[in-house]
């Protein structure tokens, strides 16, 4: 009876990867194996070099966004504005209205400025009854304006920013790289083929 022989030790992958660096002893690695070595490890270096670029983009997208909302506060200001009709669910607004949140109704509403009334629809937060005054928000032009965003909604843009901008340029670097491992392992494959076929060849 012969021996049991024992299933073979799965190499861990980063030992795997270590034995192929371009600098590797290895006399089984080939110069084009090598080429492929340094192309793999340049392209990781570069998409980890990455990282703090994409990191500043999205903090100087932050700071301009909040610069931008900042300028926005300080051109806004609130005024008392008359609703014309009973507040309806916001759904059901006209298109030309604001758009309000899911918690919010809307109404036709009327409101003073220095070059006469203005009419719109208007967000109000609670169900309201035509002839009610609510206070709207309107810029210096004394136009309607939307809610300013938020901290957080500055922050979630930033680091949509910075995850794209990195995802983006990671791509260019890792799609050229992904398409010389497949040439370089097609041509590993061919060359493997023909030196086994020398190999089975019958000596003469």
């Amino acid at each position: 009876m012969r021996p049991s022989q024992s299933a073979p030790v799965p190499v861990p992958t980063t030992i795997r990867w270590w034995r192929l660096r371009p600098w590797s002893r290895n006399d089984l690695m080939r110069r084009s194996d090598r080429y492929e070595a340094v192309i793999v490890m340049l392209a990781a270096i570069l998409v980890l070099l990455l990282i703090p670029f994409a990191a500043a983009f999205g903090t100087a997208t932050h700071t301009r966004l909040q610069h931008q909302t900042q300028a926005l506060r300080t051109s806004v200001h609130q005024v008392p504005a008359v609703l014309l009709e009973d507040s309806y669910p916001a759904p059901n607004s006209p298109e030309d209205s604001l758009r309000p949140t899911s918690t919010q109704d809307t109404a036709l509403a009327r409101w003073s400025t220095p070059h006469g009334d203005r009419t719109a629809a208007v967000p109000t937060d609670n169900p309201a009854k035509a002839g009610q005054t609510v206070t709207i928000s309107v810029d210096a032009d004394s136009n309607l304006t939307g809610p300013l965003p938020s901290p957080w909604d500055n922050t979630m843009v930033a680091v949509t920013a910075a995850f794209g901008i990195w995802a983006l340029t990671a791509g260019a670097v890792l799609l050229p790289t992904a398409v010389a491992h497949i040439l370089f392992h097609r041509n590993r494959m061919r060359r493997w083929a023909h030196e086994w076929k020398q190999f089975d060849m019958p000596s003469r």
